[in-house]
């Protein structure tokens, strides 16, 4: 991975799909909690070796990595095809690719090159090198060789020793000149068979580092779980200084290095000031408070400018001119901070650029390395406080913050000097799903007054989702989330607030009429006042490889009061559930009173980081829940 990690991973909780908001994902059946991208068993590495040389390029003045990769592909079963990619960029170089299938040369192999898109927009300098190769029958075998330069040891941040086959021998070799300091920081090896060799060149007085891998699982991609660098074996590649000739070149080895070279990539881009400054007045027109000019320029940015992720390591480190991502309309992170922050500081206002790694990451700045940092937002410097902006969380109100940047380590601009510092983290409490309801039985039905808010990032999912999607059509889509798309669940008179709102609760009210709602003998009814029974599938299997993170932490609170009819009486309660611990609350309890009945069930996730080892407990627990989900009231005809 020659480049970092500069992904701006969002992980909402909401998805869209045939056109329709469906329920958060974290409640659906057990299945979502499970998905993953399984490896393909059909296709093992056999063998492959890696080379990594560092070599002076007089003629340029600089440092290179050269690359040599040799994979050796085996067909387990049946026939396939071995896809083939190389990613490449500005400081790196595609120089040679050869290929083999079963010893025979593949003189016509044509890789398809092209730039990377997203959404059909090409948006930075990462290009793709694409080819595939038949293996025919059981046994074939398929060598590809590729051999890559990259321009700057800056870009050359890790080795990732696993594959997404599974390997059966991998050697990494690591030629490093005495005339280089260069750390090589092992991350992930327990639980792995990795034998490490360190041998003196002296014929060109290098010290070459060997590392072999044998008998690798493949890596598995399952949803919610922690980034590759908390999971697999990886060499972390620090560059700190070099000296090859007379003029000692400096990468990073301090926070201050790295900053440094941020900072000068920051001050090669040229803005047109008095486009962006006409842009801010334009904007705060018939503002007058500090607070509601600063909250408009950030709101305007999160509603106006669309934002493109890129994936792991294929997005730069220059910022685009914030006049270019005015007049585009779009932006990656970095686009978006920098407009953000420009827009801010020309009306006169403390903006800066932070660097940041999400929890993507598992690196912080103790590491200086490009690999430490793989989002960028903007700081705002105001009433002695500092308030961090990031304009990709749509919809996100200000002084709020995603669970993917709470707690950690950001480099903030500070003229020639830096300041490094966290984002606050928050509780639960900042996102909570909350309804309470008042129903009267009917028959077999159930009608009555619902009211729901939603805040933090529960507010945040559902409002991203409801603005994707035509505006003559979100409102179904929205009756269809909130009736979780019960054809029997029929609503009347909704009316809601927040909707075209960045701060505050996202609220609505509306009339309720579920038919069919409660199951009659004789002169008994069956009353079940849970209509969506969060998390009662959502456990996990034993084939689940990792731990699962949750989205973010907060609170999914349901209050009905079940109004009992005259003519009927409560004959049996359901028993209360109490479930407690560091990580989650799960909270059910009845309480009778003349003339109703009322119900209150609280989930908190406190801990959004759960432990493959908390597995049978979470299991266990969900069973509980489950169970008393199946429970009823009972009321009977007099």
């Amino acid at each position: 991975m020659p480049k970092c990690l500069y992904i701006c991973d969002h992980n909402h909780t909401y998805c869209m799909r045939n056109g329709l908001l469906l329920l958060p994902v974290l409640l659906l059946a057990a299945s979502a909690c499970q998905a993953s991208e399984k490896s393909d068993s059909n296709i093992v590495i056999q063998s492959a070796r890696e080379v990594y040389e560092f070599v002076y390029n007089k003629k340029a003045g600089r440092v290179e990595i050269r690359q040599d990769l040799q994979t050796t592909y085996r067909c387990n079963s049946f026939r396939t095809t071995v896809p083939v990619m190389e990613l490449y960029d500005n400081e790196t170089s595609i120089d040679n690719v050869e290929a083999w299938v079963d010893g025979k040369a593949q003189k016509n192999l044509s890789p398809a090159y092209g730039y990377y898109s997203v959404d059909d927009i090409f948006y930075s300098d990462a290009r793709t090198c694409y080819f595939e190769l038949p293996l025919q029958k059981q046994g074939a075998l398929a060598e590809v060789r590729v051999q890559k330069t990259i321009t700057d040891p800056r870009y050359f941040t890790s080795i990732y020793l696993t594959d997404r086959y599974t390997v059966g021998t991998k050697q990494v070799f690591v030629k490093v000149p005495r005339w280089m300091k260069v750390e090589l920081k092992p991350l992930n090896f327990a639980g792995f068979s990795v034998t490490t060799r360190t041998e003196y060149d002296s014929k060109s007085d290098a010290d070459i580092y060997l590392y072999t891998l044998s008998n690798a699982p493949a890596q598995e991609h399952e949803s919610n779980s922690p980034g590759p660098s908390y999971l697999y074996p990886h060499l972390l590649v620090l560059a700190k200084s070099a000296a090859p000739a007379e003029t000692p070149i400096t990468y990073f080895s301090t926070v201050k290095d790295q900053y440094g070279w941020y900072r000068s990539l920051v001050q090669s881009v040229q803005n047109d000031t008095a486009v962006v400054g006409a842009k801010a007045r334009e904007i705060i027109a018939g503002k007058t408070s500090d607070a509601d000019k600063i909250r408009a320029v950030y709101y305007w940015v999160q509603n106006n400018i669309r934002y493109i992720a890129f994936e792991d390591g294929i997005a730069g480190f220059r910022p685009e001119k914030a006049h270019e991502v005015l007049r585009r309309k779009y932006g990656d992170c970095k686009g978006m901070a920098h407009l953000t922050k420009e827009l801010l500081r020309s009306l006169g206002y403390d903006a800066r650029l932070c660097w940041i790694g999400t929890n993507h990451i598992a690196y912080d700045y103790s590491t200086p390395s490009m690999s430490v940092d793989n989002h960028m937002i903007c700081a705002l410097n105001w009433n002695g406080k500092m308030v961090f902006l990031d304009a990709t969380e749509t919809y996100s109100a200000f002084d709020e913050y995603a669970e993917r940047i709470q707690g950690r380590q950001v480099l903030v601009e500070a003229g020639d000097d830096y300041l490094l510092t966290r984002i606050p983290a928050t509780s639960w409490q900042q996102n909570i799903d909350a309804s309470k309801s008042e129903l009267t039985l009917s028959g077999t039905d159930l009608s009555g007054k619902v009211s729901q808010s939603w805040s933090g990032e529960e507010r945040e999912g559902i409002l991203s989702q409801l603005h994707n999607i035509k505006k003559d059509q979100s409102k179904e889509a929205f009756m269809r989330f909130l009736s979780d798309n019960n054809k029997e669940y029929s609503i009347q008179n909704l009316n809601s607030s927040g909707l075209e709102q960045f701060d505050g609760k996202l609220s609505v009210s509306y009339d309720l009429s579920f038919r069919n709602a409660v199951s009659n003998f004789g002169k008994e009814y069956y009353v079940a006042l849970d209509f969506r029974k969060e998390y009662g599938a959502f456990t996990f299997t034993p084939e689940r490889v990792y731990d699962y993170w949750f989205d973010f932490k907060g609170q999914t609170l349901r209050e009905v009061t079940l109004n009992v009819p005259a003519g009927y009486t409560v004959t049996s309660v359901p028993a209360n559930l109490s479930v407690k611990n560091a990580d989650y609350d799960f909270e059910i309890s009845y309480q009778q009173q003349p003339g109703k009945v009322l119900y209150r069930k609280n989930i908190i996730i406190k801990n959004p980081r759960l432990a493959r080892v908390r597995f049978s407990q979470w299991n266990a627990d969900i069973e509980q829940l489950a169970k008393a989900y199946n429970e009823q009231i009972v009321l009977t005809a007099k």
